[in-house]
Parts: structure tokens; sequence; C-alpha cells
């Protein structure tokens, strides 16, 4: 009889054992779903945006649900608008969260069929992701190297790249761009929109967007962003450079800066860097003909009286390529000898020519670019085999660009995609994700920071002897 109450005894014990550790995994599984509170970004009547919680229907709340029905329906059915009558009708939820009723909310069942629903639409039941793009014009062999990009990266993943990527295309207006960007997200359920390359395209994605909480990858560098933290830039920023060039500047005790360019240059890298605050340079600029020997030189003798008198070491921005820097350089040089002058320029400056011939003038001379050695990139960028690491052609140089904004593209959407989370998740994870996962992008950083800008490796060069080296 002992023996058998100490028997029955274990049993129990163990059976109590048993029951704890199972009623302990189902708490932490139930705290798991109560935890977490999915909150999407709508935009109100006023324009402003407002959070409103999609919470797991196993947690009681009344306000979550009656705030729903009060901010998410009129943002949605705007969203509808650029559809046809007869797309409208193959859509499901709209006659479902007509029905919603704010007095629904009391009922425990009822909310939380209400909340699911919610979080059924801003939700994709696809990975696929969407290029939405103007008519063919002047951009298509750039966009068409990135799209190839993306494709070979996406099948390198067990992708079937003519299912998971679709491509459309819209006319230049807004409203067509609206029209497709809404077929995109309610009939092709997409999980991402690529674009952006036109303000009139940009200006539509955002308000989808912003609308539809769908994330957005704008491809232009100058895409205005919407309201919500949906879309954001991939594209090289070029505020990076500029910042760079800047304390590069500081650190060399430069106080004043000449910039000399072209007529009809892009001067947004000049502009970044003027408004950096408290570098404390100051900035003087001239412009000229590049057409035009004498006034190219007319630009530059009428700084060399500055440049000459500069307390401290003057640096001379040269923003046009190798064969203009090589110009002015020699100017300044030969009129100013023995001035300690810091000559800098953009990526424009990188080819072999401008090194080769050697130039005593130009050693020293630095360079700023978003390419390192061409040997050390991303293993899914098809490069031409060099003696030189940090030069290629010219053909291949532009090419590899676009391959690498490709590649961008492909591993964002890879990575951020590749949980199937909800729609609005995918933007929450694009921008709390760290580039560890793609060795090329600093590692130590965000894939995008808080401007919503993404995240790229600026290399500084100084010319060396009949080459480069990267500082």
């Amino acid at each position: 009889m002992e023996v058998t109450g100490s028997s029955n005894l274990a049993t129990s014990y163990s059976f109590f054992r048993v029951f704890t550790f199972v009623l302990l995994v189902a708490t932490i599984q139930s705290c798991a779903l109560i935890r977490p509170s999915r909150s999407i970004q709508v935009i109100n009547q006023s324009g402003t945006v407002e959070s409103v919680d999609l919470t797991p229907r196993h947690y009681k709340s009344i306000e979550h649900c009656e705030a729903a029905i009060a901010k998410i329906p009129a943002a949605l059915e705007v969203s509808l608008k650029p559809l046809t009558d007869e797309q409208r009708k193959s859509i499901r939820w709209p006659s479902q969260i007509a029905g919603f009723k704010v007095s629904d909310c009391r009922s425990f069942k009822k909310r939380g069929q209400i909340l699911s629903v919610f979080d059924e639409i801003f939700s994709s039941k696809t990975k696929r992701i969407a290029f939405l793009l103007p008519p063919s014009g002047g951009s298509e062999p750039a966009l068409q190297i990135i799209l190839e990009q993306v494709r070979r990266e996406f099948r390198r993943e067990g992708y079937n790249p003519e299912t998971a990527i679709l491509v459309r295309r819209a006319e230049r207006t807004r409203e067509d761009a609206l029209r497709v960007a809404s077929q995109l997200v309610h009939m092709d359920r997409v999980a991402l929109i690529v674009g952006g390359l036109s303000p009139e395209h940009a200006g539509a994605l955002n308000q989808i967007s912003d609308q539809t909480q769908t994330p957005v990858l704008m491809l232009s560098a100058n895409a205005p962003l919407g309201k919500t933290i949906q879309s954001m830039r991939v594209y090289p920023p070029l505020k990076r450079l500029a910042t760079k060039l800047v304390d590069t500047f500081k650190a060399q005790g430069v106080r004043e800066t000449f910039v000399f360019y072209p007529q009809n240059a892009n001067l947004e890298l000049f502009h970044l860097m003027r408004g950096i605050p408290n570098s404390n340079i100051s900035y003087s600029e001239r412009t000229y003909n590049p057409e035009k020997s004498d006034s190219i030189l007319a630009a530059v003798k009428s700084q060399l009286g500055r440049i000459g008198a500069t307390n401290g070491r003057p640096a001379v921005l040269i923003l046009d390529n190798f064969r203009m820097v090589r110009h002015i350089v020699n100017i300044i040089g030969t009129s100013l000898p023995g001035t300690p002058t810091l000559f800098a320029g953009n990526q424009q400056w990188r080819s072999p020519a401008l090194v080769v011939p050697r130039d005593d003038l130009l050693q020293g001379a630095i360079f700023v670019d978003f390419i390192g050695s061409y040997r050390n990139l991303p293993d899914r960028i098809e490069t031409p085999i060099s003696d030189n690491e940090f030069f290629t052609t010219a053909q291949a140089a532009s090419r590899i660009d676009y391959q690498i904004i490709g590649h961008r593209l492909a591993s964002l959407s890879l990575e951020a995609t590749k949980f199937a989370v909800s729609r609005h998740e995918v933007a929450n994870r694009l921008q709390s994700i760290r580039n560890s996962w793609d060795s090329y992008f600093p590692k130590t950083e965000l894939a995008f920071d808080h401007q919503r800008e993404s995240s790229w490796p600026v290399f500084m060069f100084e010319v060396s002897g009949e080459n480069i080296r990267e500082l």
C-alpha cells in the first residue's frame, strides 16, 4: 500500500509538472497574441496623420474597435475612386465595412471580427512587388537594367520573377498613375510598389500609400515622400556625398571653397554642401560655357586673387568631368604656384584619364563616389574584370550603377517581405532592420535613416601617382 501510494503521488506530481509546462507555453503564446498592438497610420479629413491600433482579436479593446470604425473607412473609400464600378464591385471588403456599427464594438465576438477584417484589408496575401513605370522613354535603358537585376536576384532566391514581380505602365498624369496604383493594391494585392520617377507618379503613389498603408520605394532621388512612414527613397542620396566632402574640408582646415561648374549643371550636391549647418565654410561660385575656352578662363581668373589671398587652405570644387578638371587645375596651379590648394570633385571625376598621364598639380586632389573598388561589389553584380580595381569603362560603369540600384531594390524587397507580414508592417520592418544582411552597405546603419533615405556607402578617393587610392 505504501509503495502504491508513493507511485500514485509520483504520477500525480509528474502530471502536475507536464500540466504546468503546457499551461506556461499556452500563456506565452497567448501573450504573444495579446501584447503586440499593430498600429497603422491614417490620414484624417483635415490631412493630418493619426494612429489606429489593429489589435489581435483576443485583446478586449472596445476603444480600438470604435476608433478603427471612425477613422479607417473614409481613407479606404477614397483609395477606391480611381477604379471602375466593375472593379469596385469585385472587391469584397467595401460591403463588409459598410455594415460596421460602433455599437457592434460592445460585443467581444463582433469587435474581433471587425478588427480582423480591417487587418485583412491592410494585408497582402502575396509576396509580389510591383513596378509602376511611365511609358517607354529616355530612361528606359536604365530601367531595364534595374529590372533585369531585380529579376535575377529574385530567381536566385527561388522566386519566379514572372509571377513575383509585376510591371505596370501608367501615363505621365497623376490621374492615370492613381488608377494603376489602386489596381495594384486592391486587385493585385501586391506587398510593395516601386516607382515615383516623375512628380506626378510620386504624388499618386504617396496618396495611395498613405490611404492603404502600402509601402512604396521611390526610384527618384528627389521624389517627395508621403505623410505616413510607408514611402521611402531607395536612390543613393547626394547628401551623404555632401556631408563627406564638408567633413573632409573641415579636417583639412578649409575655411573657403571656390566652386566652378558648367552652365546647366546639376548643382544639388553644391546646394546640399552649402546647407550643412555649422560648417564654418564660405562658398564662392562661378559658372562657364564649356564650349568656349575664353568663358572658362574668365571664370577661373575672376577668382584667382581671392584663392591666392585665402587665409588658410583654399578648396576648389570642380563639378565637371575629368577633361575640365585638368584644364581648370592647370590654370590655377600655374597662376598660383605654391598655393596649398585642395582640389575636389564629385563622381564625374572618376576616369583613368584623370590620372594618366600623371599631373603633379593633381596629386592629393580628392573626389567622392558611391562605389569603392569594383572588385568589392555585391557578388550578384556582373562586373567586368580589369587590371585596375578602381576604374572600368564608361559603358560598364553606367550599367553597374543601375545594377547596384536593382540589387538594393531586390535585397530590400526580399528581406522585408520574406515573413509574409501585413503591408503596413513591411514599412516598419524596412525602417527597423540594419544592413547586416547585405555586405556591401554599411552594416552598422539602419536600411533607412530618420528621413526615410536609403543608407548607401560613401567612398573618398585621393589622386596618387597615376592611380587613385581610397582614403
